[in-house]
């Protein structure tokens, strides 16, 4: 099985800006093109990789939400609320 983590965290981390749209841009390109690999195998395979892109995507997700919690709360000297991700994982 392919590392995804590691694919995905590496697409996210070179974005110029990390903004929501970006990093579902670079979610949506991920899973296209997983479909597009595994198009020809059997669905379950398919359906595993999928859960593991997607177990990926939330781990650099939550990732990316500790990441801009501490860069608030060191901004302002103390916690503040910060809106979860909008990038939906399927």
């Amino acid at each position: 099985m392919p590392d995804y983590y590691s694919v995905i965290a590496t697409a996210v981390s070179r974005l110029p800006t990390k903004t929501d749209e970006a990093r579902c841009a670079i979610y949506d390109r991920a899973r296209t093109a997983l479909q597009e690999a595994l198009r020809d195998y059997e669905p379950p395979l398919l359906a595993k990789e999928q859960m593991a892109l997607d177990e990926a995507i939330r781990t650099v997700e939550v990732i990316n939400d500790i990441q801009l919690e501490a860069s608030l709360i060191r901004a302002n000297n103390g916690p503040e609320g910060s809106p979860p991700s909008v990038c939906a994982v399927e």
